[in-house]
């Protein structure tokens, strides 16, 4: 982590993951997630939010290989809330998210 800052944001990452994430599963690991799943398209702030494109992020480590093997197109399945999501793309300046030490990932059901 490059500042002070980078440790807050991981902080903020865990304790948002813990009280409002979901489960999820890849390859068969658990961790936990941000999950997005919009009903409509909006812009909000600088983001997209894409109705038809579902995101996720999770922190670097809890799925080791994964970020590698969608970067490289391979097939990976994550399940979220009992559905199936197959990973599109990392996503984030240097494939890292900017809040902490976090992957995003877009998804297509």
């Amino acid at each position: 982590m490059d500042n002070v800052f980078d440790a807050y944001k991981a902080q903020t990452f865990d304790v948002i993951a813990t009280t409002m994430g979901y489960d999820a599963v890849c390859e068969g690991v658990s961790a936990r997630v941000l999950f997005n799943s919009p009903s409509v398209s909006e812009t909000v702030s600088d983001h997209d939010y894409d109705y038809g494109r579902p995101t996720l992020e999770f922190k670097v480590g809890d799925w080791p290989g994964v970020k590698e093997k969608i970067e490289a197109t391979q097939d990976v399945t994550i399940t979220v809330r009992g559905v199936d999501y197959y990973a599109m793309k990392i996503t984030g300046p240097g494939s890292i998210a900017q809040d902490g030490e976090t992957y995003k990932v877009i998804l297509e059901a």
